[in-house]
């Protein structure tokens, strides 16, 4: 399908309110960057991150809110938002803040750590990490989401990004491999399909992404990008950048849909 990028038309998120979960990775860290290069000073800036303390200091006109957000354990995101929810009440003085968003992002992801490596062969599998990788992969995005539509005005128009990837699309799964976080992946993308659905009814305005945004150079792919020629390992700024201009060219109408960081569509 053809890409987005490069269009006429974009719609502005002026005068709108950001808020970036996973904030401490290096594509949130970019997304970030990009958004304070768009907004007025007025807009505020909210990053979410599971240790909000340990996030980089800004030199901005611009309002920062930190807040706590753990997908690690999905259980604990209501008791989670309820807290971050009043801090940001308390930070602004509004009663309800999330009225004033235009845009979120959701940039997290787990494809390994000390503890999980991706699966090459079905012996690997294990329920533990299974678990793990819905719990931060599509669990925890897909509850967040839903503690922060339940208190949104049902016209707020309102961009949402969150990061997904093309190794859950089960129609393009030709290798075989990475058999948690592909799956985890394609769980997060029937989520948001669903999601898109109920919001066309509920909340017309909103715009809903899996969004794919190729190999960039970050912890999650720091062990596999040896394997990826130099000139199709992307920046975390270059992704950035594109994602966002890809966001601010979609409409409600394309909901619920998977793209790429240049604008293309892809099939679930």
């Amino acid at each position: 399908m053809a890409a987005l990028i490069g269009e006429k038309h974009m719609t502005q998120d002026t005068h709108h309110d950001v808020l970036v979960v996973g904030a401490s990775g290096a594509i949130g860290q970019a997304l970030v960057n990009q958004a304070l290069a768009h907004l007025p000073s007025e807009a505020r800036l909210i990053r979410m991150a599971r240790n909000p303390k340990s996030l980089p200091r800004l030199t901005t006109a611009h309002q920062i809110i930190d807040l706590a957000m753990d997908f690690s354990d999905s259980a604990q995101v209501p008791m989670l938002f309820n807290q971050a929810h009043q801090d940001w009440s308390a930070a602004t003085g509004l009663e309800q803040p999330l009225a004033h968003l235009g845009q979120i992002w959701i940039a997290t992801g787990l494809l390994h750590d000390a503890e999980l490596q991706p699966e090459k062969r079905h012996q690997a599998l294990s329920a533990q990490a299974l678990q793990r990788s819905f719990s931060v992969n599509a669990i925890g995005p897909s509850l967040l989401l839903s503690q922060i539509l339940a208190v949104l005005p049902r016209r707020i128009m309102l961009k949402i990004g969150v990061l997904s990837a093309r190794v859950g699309s089960i129609s393009d799964n030709r290798m075989g491999g990475w058999y948690s976080y592909r799956a985890s992946k394609a769980a997060l993308n029937m989520l948001l399909k669903t999601l898109a659905i109920e919001l066309a009814r509920t909340h017309p305005n909103i715009t809903l992404l899996g969004m794919q945004p190729g190999t960039t150079q970050s912890a999650l792919s720091a062990p596999f990008s040896r394997h990826v020629a130099p000139d199709a390992l992307q920046s975390p700024e270059f992704t950035a950048q594109h994602l966002y201009q890809v966001l601010q060219q979609c409409q409600p109408s394309d909901s619920g849909k998977l793209l790429d960081f240049m604008g293309e569509f892809f099939e679930p």
